[in-house]
């Protein structure tokens, strides 16, 4: 550009201040950070309040306003609507707690899933209690959407005063213990046989549901494993190659290996399932042919397609995922075993008990052939360098069986 061009801005510069003409240089330059400070020591705080709001400079301006409790108050106060705008709620609901405005920051709690948070702000504001009451059933309907049905029991049990509701979804969470002790410590026995049990057949066929559908899985894939390192292990060269010519004709002539028909493919037969990746000139010249090459075989990988090379390991993380999951219900299926005996369900009891306890069993089976093997069967994944490492062996927690049931068998 004409330097001409610069001298009404340089003439202005000239006729500012210090500070003004500092500010006002590190804002041409876009350094808004160093910029902000100048305002700051302009003692220019509503020029300070835009600039921060139009440079997002929340925190920056915060820090240099931190001995100032007015000050930074009011920027404080910036900061929560922008979080709020933003859907940043969490962090908008604690700028205004501190602001002591309980109204915002109920609702911002409220939108943050934080359940315990907003309805203890809206006692301090303090609310109608129509309307607490209003905010407590929003707070209990979101908790059951969102699978949390201990939370949605506290808040029917301690804001609406609702024992059915609440001993209901202390049920659904496998406390039974709790939804009990609800019940009786209200003298309301009669929601024992109605409430109460029912909450107990319930769980018992979603339990009963999941463990058939795991025994149905193990009993599907395990087999296939079995019979997928069988011939991997009888004609490897087949087992690779059936998957890499996708049904089309290769030339087998040694001597196109070095080609750019080899490079086509994307490495041997075994390299391209091992991330291993060529180097040299050839691999220069085919990086971008490559690179589609990498991403296809990862889509392949994601879908385990039957008949592919990456089935057996979207099988073998398919019983890993399982087992996981039988891990994680453990507990609760103990836990439901005993309340079906104290409520005189023994035989619905035992039947639980008898399929939670085969499972297991299959599971610490499949554990074993599957993961437990030695390092010509075992599952191999590639490494980032092309290293090979086999992935750990999960762990299957025992089911611990209820005595009273145990006699009988």
């Amino acid at each position: 550009k004409d330097p001409r061009e610069y001298l009404p801005f340089l003439q202005n510069l000239q006729r500012m201040d210090t500070l003004r003409r500092q500010f006002s240089i590190d804002d041409y330059l876009s350094r808004f950070k160093k910029a902000i400070r100048h305002l700051c020591d302009l003692n220019a705080f509503e020029e300070v309040k835009s600039y921060t709001v139009k440079h997002d400079l929340y925190e920056e301006t915060m820090g240099l306003y931190r001995y100032d409790e007015e000050k930074f108050s009011s920027i404080m106060q910036l900061y929560a609507d922008h979080l709020k705008t933003t859907s940043q709620f969490k962090a908008a609901a604690t700028s205004f707690h501190y602001l002591n405005d309980m109204t915002q920051a109920s609702e911002c709690y409220r939108l943050a899933n934080q359940w315990q948070e907003s309805l203890s702000t809206a006692s301090l504001i303090p609310i109608p209690s129509d309307q607490l009451r209003s905010l407590a059933t929003t707070s209990a309907q979101s908790a059951i959407e969102t699978k949390d049905f201990r939370a949605a029991a506290t808040i029917f049990l301690d804001y609406l005063q609702d024992i059915p509701s609440a001993a209901k979804y202390f049920s659904k969470a496998y406390l039974f213990t709790e939804a009990f002790r609800t019940i009786t410590l209200s003298s309301q026995t009669d929601l024992l046989p109605s409430t109460f049990d029912t909450g107990l057949t319930e769980n018992m066929a979603s339990i009963t549901e999941l463990l058939a559908d795991c025994k149905a899985q193990l009993t599907a894939q395990v087999p296939r494993i079995r019979e997928l390192r069988q011939k991997k292990k009888e004609d490897p060269l087949a087992f690779f190659e059936g998957d890499a010519n996708e049904g089309k004709d290769i030339p087998d002539d040694v001597s196109l290996a070095a080609t750019d028909a080899a490079s086509t493919m994307g490495g041997s037969l075994f390299t391209r399932y091992t991330n291993r990746s060529m180097s040299g000139t050839a691999e220069t010249g085919t990086s971008r042919r490559s690179s589609k090459n990498r991403r296809r075989e990862e889509r392949k990988r994601a879908r385990g397609k039957k008949g592919s090379v990456y089935e057996e390991e979207y099988l073998v993380n398919s019983v890993r995922r399982l087992v996981e999951r039988v891990n994680s219900v453990g507990e609760e299926v103990g836990r439901l075993v005993e309340w079906l005996v104290r409520r005189r369900m023994v035989e619905r009891a035992r039947a639980v008990e008898g399929g939670m306890t085969e499972v297991v069993g299959l599971c610490g089976r499949a554990v074993e052939e599957e993961f437990g093997v030695d390092e010509e069967k075992a599952l191999l994944v590639g490494g980032e360098e092309g290293r090979q490492e086999k992935k750990d062996m999960p762990v299957v927690k025992e089911f611990v069986r209820l005595a009273l049931l145990s006699q009988d068998t």
